[in-house]
């Protein structure tokens, strides 16, 4: 088990080495100049081309790659040239906001997703499974951002039940943080919940086929019951990768929520800093959002070993030969 987890180690560092160059050339092509966003569009040639050396950005490109590659592993993320604080100031309580709202949301999900995907399994031939199945189709066929705007408008605007923006640290006020965060985390829930639904409801119709779950049921046990107490952890494996999968499409859709929402969360940094053309915001803020990607897909890597005995003995030589 120790020697597959390694190999999935390496195969997620040559990942980010790999997704590390194609954002620093990415990048580094987009049309603008953050010298003249710096000095306006009333500067000279002169002052641009002074601009730019102070900068760094004359320098041969594989030559900047490096000096930020040796940044990053030296946990030096830069220093933004417009604001002139160090990125990882700028970063961090962007990164709590972010990070509440896929947590929570992703939770509010699966607290959503799980009994009723597995009753629209259970009565998948009965009026309610199809109703379960219906609307979970509805809810992926709604756009985040539509999402969002429907619940601001019924919960903020007509009932003024919560706040439509904004965002107040939990360490301040955490009545408020809650409130802020609730329509927020709601909406990333709801849409994430909707397409959980249907790979939820999949997993456990396969494992109802299974021959040990006739078994269960032939000694008396209840449908329930044997899905409960044997089909779980035999859909596990196929939960487990669509909940890493969900995840990291909830870290993107967070972006779309923090815009909705107006919430101070790494979304809108990312925006700001490619609107002004702060290649060094931009390339650190990409950069951790794809560690994070990664981070997830080794971690349901890992998983696998930990849940299923067959992936740990898999590949292993048989007994008695070397």
């Amino acid at each position: 088990m120790a020697a597959k987890a390694l190999r999935r180690l390496g195969v997620f560092a040559v990942c980010l080495l790999g997704a590390s160059l194609v954002v620093f050339l990415i990048s580094n092509w987009l049309p603008g100049d953050v010298a003249q966003v710096m000095l306006g569009t009333d500067a000279t040639p002169e002052a641009l081309a002074r601009v730019r050396a102070e900068l760094g950005l004359d320098q041969p490109l594989w030559l900047r790659y490096f000096a930020w590659i040796g940044g990053l592993l030296t946990g030096n993320l830069g220093t933004s040239p417009l604001s002139h604080y160090p990125v990882w100031e700028l970063l961090a309580p962007r990164v709590a906001v972010t990070l509440w709202l896929v947590v929570l949301g992703i939770g509010l999900s699966i607290l959503i997703a799980l009994p009723l995907g597995m009753y629209a399994a259970l009565r998948r031939r009965h009026l309610g499974g199809f109703a379960v199945s219906g609307l979970a189709q509805i809810g992926m066929a709604v756009p985040v951002f539509w999402g969002g705007i429907l619940l601001a408008l019924v919960f903020a605007v007509w009932l003024r039940w919560l706040p439509a923006n904004g965002y107040v640290p939990l360490t301040r006020d955490p009545a408020g943080w809650a409130a802020h965060l609730a329509l927020p985390v709601l909406t990333l829930g709801l849409v994430q919940a909707a397409v959980l639904v249907r790979y939820v409801r999949s997993a456990f119709v396969e494992v109802l086929h299974e021959d040990y779950l006739r078994t269960a049921r032939a000694i008396g046990w209840s449908e329930f019951r044997a899905l409960l107490r044997h089909g779980v952890r035999n859909a596990a494996i196929s939960l487990v990768t669509v909940v890493g999968l969900q995840l990291a499409a909830a870290l993107v859709g967070a972006i779309v929520v923090e815009q909705v929402f107006t919430l101070p969360g790494i979304g809108s940094l990312l925006l700001d800093a490619v609107s002004k053309r702060d290649l060094v915001v931009v390339q650190a803020t990409v950069m951790l959002l794809v560690l994070a990607v990664l981070a997830i897909n080794y971690r349901v890597d890992v998983s696998y070993l930990l849940i299923d005995p067959r992936q740990r003995s898999r590949g292993a030589a048989p007994e008695g030969r070397a």
